[in-house]
């Protein structure tokens, strides 16, 4: 197989990658060894989450995103961000493409109908009463941002025998979240448990989501909700299971049936709008004329400091794909991008990691374990280093490779988690690796 462009991976980096470079006009495939750890993402995009806002604060003073992106490039000089806005760079240019790849990878998956802005965070409550912080959200989700409500009336429902939500424990832990900021969000929670909708074997999140793609099982649902809803309940939050396939006819339908406002809550696990992100993504590059091969590589050829081939796993007489350019968007560990058997390293191409600017692929995995659970995890941030043009470096500092590029959280220097930036630095380093892997 030949192309002019290859990627790695199919999270959010490597198909906004993919798109990217086939919008460019770039003949490009797309080998994945299987769905992208988008899917057990939690669906919403995280450009900069905010640093003291603390407890008592006032929303009016929840910082922009600017004042944390300001925050990275001034103290962490190898940050994604850092490396993507250029030397001399500014603040002011970093936001401006980060709307541009947000509003492109946003752009190629409608049927979500993602909300928000680069500039401000909303708040939105978990399955668990926390709240997360992110700039972009589904319809679904961002309506329940809690910067927008005032004195709200929320009702939370739970399904009888659904063992992945509990209201009550819900309940809990948001009003004791809102009353802690003023003007306060919510004046009351209070919850129900209702009959599960239709009949399902699988008593999964995936599973009851899958019922709510039944037209006849959402209105009866929305219907039988409706009566148990009284007077005064501004707001209905729900676990995130509204659909899989036909999401936004699920949506759609309860917002119309019911007249509080309908959110679906952020999932710790078992991502419902994370696998709907990941669909969403796959459908675009299918769309986009990008090919997508599902296969291990066994070997990368190469002459010098250029890629030549890539062998295939399970392909007969040793099956190449080769290219002008790849792209790798592998991600960490939880995505095989980065493995460990003793030491952490990078299989494929054989890349140096890093964290704190210091080389680890040498040091045992306990080095880059923090015991303090409620401390940032140096495992985290451990990845490859890259240059302005998101070449991965070698151990000298130099390109290890003219011609690979890389994109998402294989680039190493920045937690993703404490951050809260995960998808918008996969969503930018994408859209730039593949602008240049196509230059």
């Amino acid at each position: 197989m030949e192309a002019d462009v290859i990627i790695i991976g199919s999270g959010m980096a490597g198909a906004v990658a993919a798109l990217k470079a086939s919008e460019k006009g770039s003949d490009t495939l797309l080998i994945r060894r299987g769905h992208g750890a988008t899917a057990m993402s939690s669906g919403v995009i995280d450009v900069a989450g905010p640093t003291g806002f603390l407890r008592g604060d006032d929303w009016e003073t929840l910082p922009p995103t600017r004042d944390r992106l300001e925050d990275m490039l001034r103290t962490n000089p190898l940050h994604p961000y850092s490396m993507a806005k250029g030397d001399g760079g500014s603040v002011d240019r970093l936001q401006s493409m980060l709307r541009d790849a947000c509003n492109f990878a946003i752009e190629k998956i409608p049927s979500l109908d993602y909300m928000g802005s680069h500039e401000r965070n909303m708040a939105l409550p978990t399955a668990l009463g926390t709240v997360k912080f992110c700039a972009y959200a589904p319809a679904s989700l961002a309506s329940g941002d809690l910067t927008r409500m005032r004195q709200g009336n929320l009702l939370l429902v739970g399904l009888k025998g659904f063992p992945y939500f509990r209201p009550r424990i819900c309940k809990r832990s948001l009003s004791e979240y809102s009353s802690r900021h003023q003007p306060e969000a919510l004046s009351k929670v209070e919850y129900i448990e209702i009959e599960m909708p239709g009949r399902t074997m699988r008593v999964t999140p995936f599973g009851v989501a899958g019922l709510f793609d039944e037209p006849d099982v959402c209105e009866k649902f929305a219907q039988s909700l409706g009566r148990k809803i009284g007077d005064g309940v501004t707001h209905v939050g729900l676990p995130p299971i509204l659909g899989l396939k036909r999401h936004a006819k699920a949506f759609e339908t309860l917002d119309r049936e019911l007249k509080p406002k309908v959110f679906e809550l952020i999932s710790p696990s078992y991502s419902v709008p994370g696998y709907r992100l990941q669909a969403a993504l796959e459908k675009a590059l299918r769309d986009g004329g990008v090919r997508v091969v599902t296969a291990g590589i066994s070997e990368v050829e190469c002459d010098g400091r250029l890629i030549k081939n890539l062998v295939l796993e399970g392909m007969k007489s040793g099956r190449t794909a080769a290219a002008g350019s790849y792209i790798v968007a592998t991600g960490k560990f939880s995505s095989g991008g980065l493995v460990s058997d003793d030491c952490p390293r990078e299989p494929l191409f054989g890349l140096p990691l890093f964290v704190d600017g210091a080389r680890v692929d040498d040091k045992l995995l306990g080095y880059l374990l923090n015991w303090d659970a409620s401390s940032k995890q140096p495992f985290l941030s451990c990845g490859v280093h890259v240059d302005s043009s998101l070449r991965p470096l070698d151990a000298f500092g130099e390109p290890a490779y003219d011609n690979l590029y890389a994109a998402g959280s294989i680039i190493g220097e920045y937690d993703y988690i404490a951050e809260g930036c995960g998808l918008g630095v996969a969503a930018l380093t994408g859209c730039l690796a593949g602008e240049r892997a196509s230059a």
